[in-house]
Parts: structure tokens; C-alpha cells; sequence
């Protein structure tokens, strides 16, 4: 019997669904979303199992990027992720974006990773082969100068979606209602809450 993993990302300007077929990669969708990752991410899922002959209760477990990165983009791709794992009782996985990056290289350099956005940098130290989310720090371009030596710092690199697997296969699952989005970026969480309340 095989073993199928579905790696959900939506936590930038990208709907990224990687399909794994016994630790194999079997199938890559990235597509640009130009911000509409909710019309596009649940399509763009049905149609990657769809092509693989596939449905979802064949999969053994779903991987799920929780974050830093997009507010709503996040939040996207963890309720789908989240949601498929409680329904169909799939086993799941988190890993930070950080985490995704460090994971990436050949050997994991413990030291700074850091990731860029239009404003500033998401970043964490990798310890032990992890980046704990409680460590991840969000800093504005000023601060991110101020604290760091860019050449100190490991900036946006390249993922690689095999190594990645490799280092996340061998987390724990966790309860499908303990996963939610890794939020640094404090004034976005409350944007968002006085939207919450205004709607009410």
C-alpha cells in the first residue's frame, strides 16, 4: 500500500500543493493567485488528486505550511488543511515558513533564517534541526538593519520540496484543532479583529 502526502501552502503570493507518493514527489501545482487564493487553493486540490486518480481519503497525511506570511493567504490554507485532516481523520502536519527554508538546504546550518515581505523580514533562529513558532520575530526593514548583519543571515532561500518532506516526516501529528496560523505581525491580527466587530 502507498503512502501519499499532500503538502498545502498558501502563505504567499502562491497556491503551492505538493503531492508525495512514498516520500517521492508525484505532482507540484503552483500557480499565482494575484490574491485570490480562495478561489483558486480548493480547485487547485481537487484537480491535483483528481489527476493522480486519486481522492482524498487516500491520503496518509497532510503537511501544512501555518506560516508567517500572507494574513488571509495563512488563514486559507490551514482551515482547508485543518478541516480535511478532522472530516476524513487524515493525520497532520505543521511546519513554519522558516522552518520550510531551513529544511531546504543540504545541511541545516543552525543560525538566522529570515524571509522578506513588502515591509520587512519574518525571522527565526534554527536550533536543533527547528524553528520553534514562538521564536519566529517579525522586523520592519529599519529594525532588520539595526539587529542584523545581512551576511549573518540566511535570506530567503530556495525551497526545495524533497528535503523539506524528509526533515517533516519526522515531526509529530498534531490534533487537526490545535493547528492554526502563525501570526507575528500584531497590528495585522488587530486589523482584523476590528473588522470582526464591526461586522457583528
Amino acid at each position: 500500500m502507498y503512502m501519499y502526502s499532500l503538502f498545502v501552502d498558501t502563505h504567499d503570493v502562491k497556491v503551492c500543493l505538493v503531492l508525495f507518493k512514498d516520500e517521492e514527489i508525484l505532482a507540484i501545482k503552483e500557480l499565482e493567485s494575484n490574491m485570490r487564493h480562495s478561489e483558486i487553493a480548493m480547485p487547485s486540490l481537487v484537480a491535483i488528486l483528481d489527476e493522480n486518480k486519486l481522492n482524498p481519503r487516500d491520503l496518509s497525511e497532510i503537511i501544512v505550511n501555518v506560516g508567517p506570511g500572507s494574513f488571509t493567504g495563512v488563514r486559507i490554507g490551514v482551515v482547508i488543511a485543518k478541516t480535511m485532516a478532522y472530516l476524513l481523520n487524515i493525520p497532520i502536519k505543521t511546519v513554519n515558513s522558516l522552518e520550510i527554508i531551513a529544511f531546504s538546504s543540504d545541511d541545516i546550518i543552525s543560525g538566522i533564517y529570515a524571509i522578506s515581505e513588502k515591509n520587512g523580514y519574518f525571522v527565526g533562529k534554527c536550533n536543533n534541526k527547528m524553528i520553534k513558532d514562538q521564536d519566529v520575530r517579525y522586523y520592519s526593514e529599519e529594525e532588520f538593519k539595526d539587529n542584523f548583519v545581512s551576511t549573518q543571515v540566511n535570506i530567503d532561500g530556495k525551497v526545495d520540496y524533497k528535503k523539506m518532506y524528509l526533515h517533516v516526516k519526522n515531526k509529530s501529528f498534531v490534533n487537526p484543532h490545535l493547528v492554526n496560523p502563525l501570526y507575528v505581525k500584531k497590528i495585522e491580527v488587530l486589523k482584523w479583529l476590528l473588522n470582526l466587530t464591526k461586522s457583528i
